[in-house]
């Protein structure tokens, strides 16, 4: 039967979810009817649970009227309009790595989760790989493998494509080929009536514009056709790994972390990032990864960050790219809170970011109980001018950061803490990782040093990443919703993610 069979929906009656004044039984059910029942989780049953266990981080979990699971492009299409039909509330969820309470999912209202959409497929006259959205990045790079190639995507193993894309996309290829999603040929999209477009260079190109950086507001996206790159050794992906310092060596890894910032464009096949980083059974220390794309061990652009006194482990190898992506993958099951910014790559800011880290260590581990606290970290990354510039010859994004970097290269900080416990633990983290960055951003805007800017893939819900890609790229926005969703969908009745400003 094409209805909510009895057992889904008596185990909903018994958990109280419906009541007559309540519309979700009314669009669960009516989903029920567009696809089947074994595609429409309700509370209280074991797929609707073992889909909440899914989501990296806990505090983003939220518990839907139901989940609904399609396989098929025409089936998401199908999605669409029942919900639209119905004016029933959503949230979309691809891979499921956002990690504030609302990021890919919804209390009150529908989860659309793509999960089931997870494959690959290489194209060799076009060069390209197709990706769907549910795909998580571990999976496409072995697929892509057998073909020698890689594209743009994720450095951490259990990150969805979807998202990931959306929001811009940071990789090991970043110096040399750009975000992410400057690397998307073509977007297949639902629009908010249902219809099934592709956006590229040829159609639709406003869209395929907008949707690099802009998230969920504009559609649904499908599949992602990615322009590939092709492995110089093919057995061995690339050089690189970890290495490890105590944290007295600050000073020179900050330095070491500047040079090569400024230096990344005499040699775009590399790639580094350094965070300082608190484990409670560990304590603290710093950890620089470091990527050469080419498979290059001899490469002197990581001199500096291997002059840093007192290193205390290395896992520097050649590898393939999904070994590296397992080595980097951040442990789900817990509640995190994320705050970001960036700033100019300037030793003085990354120096203080550091030294309020130092600050607030002991207050985050009082507040939440060392047993409680999984980790405390402040991570720091390129934005470069090679990076940034790869945008305008691949048809621009909506990141706005092409005026920023003309004053200098920045950097990306982003201050994470992960933690067991319930919410009161996670809200006591938030205020005080709040007040982490505000005293960098204020130190940054008085030294003139701000960038103003959000990753949205970092943000935190009350952020508002995409005001910060400026005006001109909100305004482009808004004039790209209106005419693809002209009754604002996307905007009204989608509640997760975040949205275009008014």
């Amino acid at each position: 039967m094409r209805v909510l069979s009895a057992l889904n929906l008596s185990s909903w009656l018994l958990a109280g979810v419906v009541a007559k004044t309540n519309p979700g039984q009314d669009c669960c059910t009516a989903l029920s009817k567009t696809l089947s029942d074994s595609q429409v989780y309700c509370p209280q049953t074991t797929s609707y649970v073992d889909r909440i266990k899914s989501y990296f981080s806990v505090s983003a979990a939220l518990p839907p009227w139901c989940i609904v699971l399609p396989s098929t492009t025409q089936e998401v299409s199908a999605v669409v309009q029942t919900l639209t039909t119905h004016q029933c509330p959503f949230g979309i969820k691809s891979g499921g790595h956002g990690i504030f309470p609302g990021a890919n999912s919804v209390r009150n209202g529908v989860t659309v989760d793509l999960g089931n959409m997870n494959t690959t497929t290489y194209n060799a006259e076009s060069k390209t790989a197709s990706i769907q959205p549910g795909s998580r990045w571990r999976p496409v790079y072995e697929t892509l493998a057998e073909y020698g190639v890689a594209v743009t995507g994720g450095r951490d193993s259990d990150v969805g494509v979807g998202g990931f894309i959306l929001g811009g996309g940071n990789s090991f290829w970043s110096a040399s080929h750009g975000w992410a999603c400057d690397n998307v040929v073509n977007f297949e999209v639902v629009l908010a009536d249902g219809s099934i477009i592709n956006a590229n260079a040829e159609e639709h190109t406003d869209l395929w514009t907008a949707l690099k950086g802009g998230s969920g507001n504009l559609g649904i996206v499908t599949r992602f056709d990615m322009k590939t790159i092709e492995y110089v050794n093919p057995q061995n992906h690339i050089y690189g790994g970890s290495v490890s310092y105590p944290p007295e060596s600050t000073k020179e890894a900050v330095a070491a972390l500047v040079d090569f910032v400024d230096n990344q464009a005499r040699d775009t096949a590399n790639h580094a990032f350094t965070i300082w980083a608190y484990v409670p059974k560990l304590g603290k220390f710093i950890t620089s990864f470091i990527a050469n794309v080419l498979d290059n061990a001899s490469t002197s652009a990581f001199d500096g960050i291997m002059r840093v006194p007192g290193m205390t482990g290395s896992s520097l190898r050649s590898a393939t790219v999904a070994n590296f992506t397992d080595e980097i993958q951040t442990p789900k099951g817990y509640r995190n809170v994320w705050e970001t910014s960036a700033y100019k790559n300037d030793a003085r800011v990354i120096q203080y970011a550091v030294d309020k880290f130092n600050d607030m260590v002991p207050r985050i581990e009082a507040a939440v109980s060392s047993e409680k606290l999984v980790m405390i970290v402040g991570s720091f990354q390129p934005l470069t001018q090679p990076m940034i510039s790869q945008a305008a010859a691949n048809g621009g994004n909506m990141l706005g950061l092409e005026e920023r970097v003309k004053g200098g290269n920045g950097v990306l900080f982003n201050a994470a803490v992960g933690l067991s416990g319930g919410e009161s633990e996670e809200a006591a983290a938030l205020l005080l990782v709040r007040e982490w960055l505000g005293s960098i951003d204020e130190f940054a805007r008085g030294e003139g040093l701000g960038w103003d800017w959000r990753y949205l893939n970092y943000a935190n819900g009350d952020q508002d990443p995409i005001a910060s890609y400026g005006l001109e790229s909100v305004e482009r926005m808004r004039a790209v919703a209106m005419k693809y969703d002209p009754q604002g969908v996307f905007q009204r009745l989608r509640r997760s993610g975040f949205k275009i400003p008014t």
